[in-house]
């Protein structure tokens, strides 16, 4: 005698399960810098006799000139970028699958 039975069986799979991630890049760039400096401007004049003369300022004529000095800075910027990140993700699936199940079943002889 044979009836349908069910088993249930089961196999795992992977699946790919993506997600979006930021990561901090550094972008570099160049920006001038300027400064301000101040150089002092006098008029001269020879000092002293013979071997003592010396070229001096002339007391009363300096004046403080500025003057911008600038120069090109390498500097690096920050920035978030995003990428995809995959990663495999096992998962059970299961099926029931019919399958015949026989048993055998004795004779019954009867008498009167």
């Amino acid at each position: 005698e044979c009836s349908t039975v069910y088993e249930k069986q089961c196999k795992t799979v992977y699946k790919s399960v993506c997600m979006e991630q930021y990561k901090t890049e550094y972008e570099p760039y160049t920006e001038t810098e300027c400064s301000t400096q101040y150089k002092e401007d006098c008029e001269y004049q020879w000092e002293g006799y013979g071997n003592n003369k010396v070229w001096a300022p002339i007391a009363g004529t300096c004046k403080k000139i500025p003057y911008e000095t600038c120069k090109d800075v390498v500097k690096t910027k920050e920035k978030q970028v995003a990428h995809q990140v995959c990663n495999y993700v096992p998962e059970q699936k299961c099926l029931n699958v019919p399958m015949k199940k026989c048993v055998a079943v004795p004779d019954q002889i009867c008498t009167n």
